[in-house]
């Protein structure tokens, strides 16, 4: 996967509400060393012998071995409880950075792959005494839910009635993308003739596979994928252009073309493909 591809998602994920995680403040410069205080050694110009010029001296003899008040003739500076590194972290409130549990209030840290820990009411569906735990947007960090149609899941058992957690798109294992919904293709087929059929919400990082009659999705709607080709069976126009959410995944968007020859009928002859971005879903287009 390209490193520009990544970035460019890591960035938006990052960002806004998702997670809340600021950049950590710069370290403020060292003060200068104050130099009314340096030792230093100088020569008596009339005797070329060496004199000492350090600051509060008063002539103390420099070479007589330490104190007993420095702690270090009888070994009590090796103070035991200096020996570890020192107390561990202030637990912190949901929302907050965090590398492990104990760093949070909660006791949990919602991991994000590439992008970092955050402080949550939970960190699978296990921790949660219903529903599933979803990486909320509005909140800022992963919460318990009642485990409806399209929240974030990792176990059927999270999810309401008889939905199941379904993959939406395939992130490449940037950040979760399963979500409670009605089908999977693999294993839990639609009844009769419907079609399971991608629902996307981008804006707030959401959506599911719900059960469509086919040729009923309009344009600019999700449709699924066959391989790195759409399938057009739910388009209403019967297209299924392919675009790249967030400039890398790819995703379905129903549409009024798949080339410029879709386009003659319409008087037309160029066909805009499809878009897919935080702002939502837009299909091909004929112009």
């Amino acid at each position: 996967m390209h490193s520009s591809m990544r970035t460019k998602a890591m960035m938006w994920i990052a960002t806004g509400t998702l997670l809340g995680l600021g950049c950590p403040a710069d370290e403020p410069e060292p003060p200068a060393a104050d130099s009314t205080g340096a030792d230093s050694t100088g020569t008596d110009e009339t005797t070329g012998s060496n004199v000492s010029m350090t600051s509060g001296n008063d002539g103390a003899d420099t070479t007589a071995g330490p104190s007993e008040s420095s702690g270090i003739a009888d070994g009590s500076f090796l103070d035991p409880s200096t020996d570890d590194e020192g107390p561990g972290p202030t637990p912190q409130p949901n929302g907050s950075s965090c590398d492990g549990d104990d760093g949070c209030t909660s006791g949990h840290c919602y991991t994000v792959p590439m992008v970092g820990g955050i402080c949550s009411e939970c960190i699978n569906d296990d921790d949660c005494p219903t529903g599933t735990c979803s990486l909320d947007l509005s909140a800022g960090y992963a919460i318990c839910t009642d485990g409806s149609l399209g929240v974030m899941c990792s176990t059927d058992e999270g999810c309401m009635g008889e939905l199941v957690c379904t993959q939406l798109i395939d992130t490449g294992g940037l950040f979760p993308a399963d979500f409670c919904s009605e089908c999977r293709d693999d294993d839990v087929p639609c009844a009769d003739d419907l079609v399971c059929s991608p629902v996307y919400d981008l804006q707030n990082f959401a959506g599911y596979h719900g059960c469509v009659e086919p040729g009923t999705v309009e344009n600019d709607g999700g449709c699924p994928l066959d391989g790195v080709m759409g399938d057009g069976t739910v388009c209403a126009s019967g297209f299924c252009g392919v675009a790249n959410a967030f400039g890398l995944i790819p995703v379905g968007v129903c549409g009024e073309c798949l080339s410029d020859m879709d386009c003659v009928a319409m008087g037309l002859t160029t066909c805009e493909p499809a878009v897919a971005d935080q702002m939502g879903l837009l299909g091909a287009s004929c112009i």
